[in-house]
């Protein structure tokens, strides 16, 4: 988080919920590109947003949800933007390993949330 933070001056945090596990590879870099997705799409589309990452271990998943709020602005319909392959990639990636993407916009901004049996 801080080298986004410091590549793009986006203020972001992260949030952990849970106890940390280790996770199979493929899922793991499922949450991982998924996540890199999102981050990338607040910083090309929504400059300026606040960006908060959770984490979640639960006893059946590992959730990562990408929420961003931009004060102030209309929100961007990501999933026009760009074609939209980014976010078909982070499903598809996530379906792979039996988890679920979502995408779509919030009264503020832009949520994009992963999910991955564990």
């Amino acid at each position: 988080m801080d080298g986004f933070r410091c590549n793009t001056g986006t203020r972001a945090t992260l949030r952990i919920d849970g106890t940390s596990r280790p996770l199979p590879a493929e899922a793991s870099l499922a949450l991982f590109r998924g996540a890199q997705e999102a981050l990338t799409n607040i910083a090309r589309y929504a400059p300026g947003a606040v960006t908060v990452v959770t984490v979640t271990y639960q006893a059946d998943r590992t959730v990562v949800i990408i929420e961003d709020r931009v004060r102030g602005q209309q929100t961007t319909i990501l999933a026009d933007a760009g074609g939209g392959h980014g976010l078909t990639a982070m499903r598809e990636r996530a379906a792979r390993v039996g988890g679920a993407a979502q995408a779509g916009p919030t009264a503020d901004g832009w949520r994009v949330e992963l999910e991955v049996p564990t």
